[in-house]
């Protein structure tokens, strides 16, 4: 899949660097890009502005100061269960916390301070609920209709202003959507090689220059700016597969 969104939300600011620094030695070399909320009201702005997290590191217990008398799990009911997706990861240090946070849908309970190796289990669980999801079909408004989309089906994804068009083979599917929003609903098999163009690796015969060959016989275009990570990303995808 491609990056990961993260929210760590922790109204102690050494514990949110301890954790990010932590994401960062995580042994997958997932890609995280790592935000940090002071509170449950910095949370809840960040939504208000389209945050759309995929991973959320959630406190339990806040200090007054943060201007919340709102506990984590509470906040996760009003705010999180509705996004669906979302991986819901409870940190604190608090264990008395352990059986109300099953109120809530969570991928894991840790306790203050961290270790490692039940950090990296927390986001072994978190990243494949997250990869699961996104290979199953999903579904793009077109017209009046809504259309079922396999992403293995699909070749590449090109945008268009506010449009997208999906090429499946000799199938063309153009809807309203950005393809920021698709790239989140696909699987690590995608790469952005352009800012206009998302490939499926599954589908490239050859990359030369600044073009993609697919093994259909379409070629599309890289970038300057994102050539080498795009060589790369298909390296290692190539390797996985050895």
């Amino acid at each position: 899949m491609n990056a990961v969104n993260v929210l760590i939300v922790d109204d102690d600011a050494e514990q949110s660097r301890v954790l990010e620094h932590l994401l960062s030695e995580y042994p997958t070399h997932k890609e995280f890009q790592v935000e940090s909320c002071a509170g449950i009201a910095d949370l809840e702005a960040r939504l208000r502005r389209g945050a759309i997290p995929d991973i959320v590191f959630m406190d339990v217990v806040f200090d007054a100061a943060s201007g919340s008398s709102e506990n984590g799990i509470s906040a996760v009911q009003r705010l999180l269960q509705q996004c669906a997706g979302v991986q819901v990861i409870y940190v604190t240090g608090h264990v008395e916390y352990c059986t109300r946070v099953y109120r809530t849908n969570h991928v894991y309970f840790l306790t203050k301070p961290l270790q490692a190796d039940d950090l990296f289990d927390a986001l072994d669980k978190a990243v494949d609920n997250l990869e699961k999801r996104i290979a199953r079909p999903f579904g793009v408004k077109v017209g009046g209709r809504i259309m079922r989309v396999l992403p293995a089906d699909i070749e590449y994804i090109e945008s268009d202003r506010r449009k997208v068009r999906i090429h499946l083979g000799d199938q063309m599917i153009e809807a309203y959507e950005s393809l920021g929003g698709i790239a989140r609903k696909l699987p690590d098999s995608f790469v952005q090689c352009h800012k206009s163009f998302l490939v499926n690796m599954e589908k490239i015969a050859e990359m030369r220059g600044d073009q993609i060959d697919l093994l259909s016989g379409a070629t599309i275009p890289i970038s300057q700016k994102r050539s080498r990570p795009t060589r790369e990303a298909f390296m290692d995808f190539l390797k996985e597969r050895l």
